[in-house]
């Protein structure tokens, strides 16, 4: 499960309104953004108890990116937050996991990554996929990158941008030569991680079952399905399930969760880039 939790959760109560909604999806692997107070060492072990889960918070500029996971079921091997605090807006959470009780050994760990791109600009947005792509693929080549990646995803319908934010519309779009001109998404995010050879799960699984509402927005203001998951090639045949989880008042995002089968990855297709 991913979620953007909303700056200031911790402080008007949105927060234990969130565990809730995270407690009945019950995830083994969370990703969450925005969780600079997480940053202290004891709102950190307290969140780790509400939540039943471990937890790993990355160094950021400003609103930090989290990993947590059920020790029960994933086995902590290392963590990666190098570039975080230095060559991304909101930074990333990177963890390596040995995953537990599987049928056969994998030769190399599951990696999971918790990002949050710029909203500022698709093109330096796009910078920073580059690199999240990377780490991805660092240790093995078997990864997950998810969280609220703000930009229009390849294959989603145009929203109506004359409802969106001029802000967002400056950020998102791609630039016209005459202000008459129709506005039109700025896809390059999707064109790099599709680039990368890493699966869009929302989309894949749109086309395959052939059901359009899974690629529903995300973004409750900005009308965009800017909250994904990607993953890179030996995940693909584990794919089973994708869907979006409504937080109510408690966020301006909906959360996405998505269901793997980790004994059906395709080991074979594992490879490293140092």
């Amino acid at each position: 499960m991913s979620q953007n939790i909303q700056i200031g959760a911790n402080l008007d109560g949105r927060w234990e309104g969130l565990v809730d909604v995270i407690r009945n999806v019950d995830p083994h692997l969370l990703l969450l953004q925005e969780v600079d107070w997480l940053t202290d060492p004891e709102q950190a072990e307290n969140a780790r108890k509400a939540l039943g889960m471990d937890l790993v918070v990355a160094p950021s500029k400003q609103l930090n990116t989290a990993v947590a996971w059920k020790a029960e079921v994933l086995e902590q091997l290392g963590t990666d937050t190098r570039y975080s605090a230095t060559d991304l807006h909101h930074g990333y959470c990177g963890v390596q996991f040995k995953p537990l009780g599987l049928t056969q050994e994998w030769p190399a760990p599951l990696v999971a990554i918790s990002t949050h791109l710029t909203p500022f600009s698709t093109e330096a947005a796009a910078q920073e996929a580059q690199l999240l792509v990377a780490r991805a693929y660092r240790f093995g080549g078997i990864g997950l990158l998810g969280g609220d990646i703000n930009h229009m995803p390849l294959g989603d319908e145009e929203p109506d941008w004359s409802l969106i934010q001029a802000h967002n519309r400056a950020a998102r779009c791609l630039r016209r030569e005459h202000p008459d001109e129709p506005w039109r998404g700025n896809r390059v995010v999707g064109q790099v991680l599709r680039d990368g050879e890493m699966t869009d799960v929302a989309a894949h699984l749109a086309e395959l079952q052939e059901d359009s509402s899974l690629r529903e927005p995300t973004g409750k203001a900005g009308r965009l399905r800017v909250d994904q998951c990607h993953i890179t090639p030996p995940l693909v045949p584990a794919l089973l399930d994708y869907w979006r989880v409504d937080p109510g008042d408690h966020a301006d995002h909906y959360g996405i969760a998505v269901t793997l089968d980790l004994d059906q990855v395709d080991l074979s297709a594992a490879r490293t880039y140092a």
